[in-house]
C-alpha cells in the first residue's frame, strides 16, 4: 500500500496513488502459502482485480449495469473463492475494487479531470504488480530460497471446486444478500450504495456457523462506531501529503495484525481507513460522509441478518419436513 501511494505523491499525483493502492490488496491472499507457491496464484488473483476494475469502469454510466455488474463480481468473485478455498479476505475486495473502479470513473465523468477513465485498471495493474513484487522479494536471497520446499502445481494447490452444502450455502446467502442490498440502497436512502454491498458480504461470507454470524454482525456495529471516533480524531489534523500516506499505511499494517483474531477490532482501524481514503481531498461537509458510512452499515447489516436468519429457518424447515 505505501509504495504506489508514495511513489504518486513524491510525483506530485496522490490521487493516482490512491487508486494504484487498490491493486496492493493482491498482497493479502494465499498468506498462508509458501512464496515459490504464492508465485503462481498471486498473478491469476492480481488479473482478477484488473479484469474487476475494467468492469466497474465500463458499468459506471448506467445504474442498472452498475448494479448487473457488482452482483456478477460478487457471485463469481464467491464461487471460486469459496469453492477454491482462497481463504481471507474472499471475495470482498474484488467487489471493493469493481465499487470503487466505478465511483472513481463517475466522479471523472462528472469532473472532466484529467484522469481518465481507463487509467483507472492501469493504476490498479500497478498496484498488483508492486505488491507482487513485495511478497516475492525474499526469493531474491539465496538462504531464504534454499529453506524452502519444493514449488506445488496450481493443480495441487487448488485441484478442484468444492462446492459441499457448507459452501453453496454461503455462496447462495451472499449473492442474495447482495442482490437485496443493491436494489434496496437507493429506496433506503443509501449514501454509498457499496458500502452497504460491501456490510452484507463481510458479515456473511465467512461461514453458516450461527454464532460466528451473529458476533460477526455485532462487532460490525459496535466497530464502525468507535472507528468513527478514531476518523473524527484524525480530521482533527487534516492530512495532506505525506501524513495521509503515513496515516493510511498505519491503519492498514494494523487491520493485518489484529483482523485474523478479532474483526470488532480490526473495524477500528478499517473505518477509519475507509472514511479517510474516502474524504481524501473532499472539500465537501464530511460529517455527511461519516453519518452516510454508519448507516450504509446499518443497512448492509440487517439485510445481512435477515438473510441469514430466514434462510436458517427455512433449512430447519426443510429438515423437519
Amino acid at each position: 500500500m505505501l509504495l504506489p501511494m508514495g511513489l504518486f505523491t513524491l510525483l506530485g499525483n496522490q490521487t493516482f496513488g490512491l487508486i494504484a493502492a487498490l491493486g496492493g490488496f493482491t498482497a493479502l491472499y494465499c498468506a498462508k502459502l509458501q512464496r515459490n507457491d504464492r508465485i503462481r496464484v498471486l498473478p491469476i488473483l492480481a488479473l482478477g482485480f484488473v479484469v474487476c476494475s475494467t468492469l466497474g469502469v465500463l458499468c459506471s454510466g448506467n445504474e442498472w449495469l452498475t448494479i448487473a455488474c457488482q452482483i456478477f463480481v460478487t457471485a463469481l468473485s464467491c464461487l471460486l473463492s469459496v469453492g477454491f478455498g482462497i481463504g481471507s479476505p474472499g471475495p470482498l475486495m474484488f467487489v471493493l475494487v469493481t465499487a470503487l473502479s466505478g465511483r472513481m470513473a463517475n466522479t471523472v465523468n462528472l469532473q472532466h479531470t484529467y484522469l481518465q477513465e481507463y487509467t483507472i485498471p492501469i493504476l490498479v495493474a500497478l498496484g498488483s504488480i508492486l505488491a507482487i513484487l513485495v511478497v516475492l522479494a525474499p526469493l531474491a536471497i539465496p538462504s531464504f530460497r534454499n529453506r524452502l520446499g519444493a514449488a506445488s502445481g496450481l493443480r495441487q494447490l487448488y485441484p478442484k471446486l468444492k462446492l459441499d452444502k457448507q459452501n453453496r450455502t454461503v455462496i447462495i446467502r451472499v449473492i442474495i444478500a447482495v442482490t437485496l442490498a443493491s436494489f434496496l440502497s437507493k429506496p433506503l436512502g443509501a449514501h454509498r450504495a457499496y458500502w452497504v454491498v460491501i456490510s452484507t458480504i463481510a458479515i456473511l461470507q465467512s461461514g453458516h456457523n450461527r454464532r460466528l454470524t451473529n458476533i460477526k454482525a455485532l462487532h460490525r456495529v459496535l466497530g464502525t462506531l468507535l472507528g468513527v471516533l478514531i476518523f473524527e480524531v484524525i480530521m482533527l489534523v487534516k492530512p495532506s501529503g505525506w501524513l495521509l500516506v503515513l496515516i493510511i499505511t498505519v491503519l492498514q499494517f494494523a487491520t493485518e495484525v489484529v483482523v485474523g483474531r478479532n474483526y470488532g477490532l480490526a473495524l477500528l482501524f478499517i473505518t477509519p481507513l475507509a472514511l479517510t481514503n474516502s474524504t481524501a481531498g473532499a472539500t465537501g461537509n464530511i460529517q455527511i460522509t461519516v453519518q452516510g458510512r454508519m448507516s450504509d452499515m446499518l443497512f448492509g447489516a440487517i439485510i445481512a441478518m435477515a438473510v441469514f436468519w430466514i434462510g436458517e429457518w427455512l433449512a430447519q424447515r426443510k429438515a423437519y419436513l
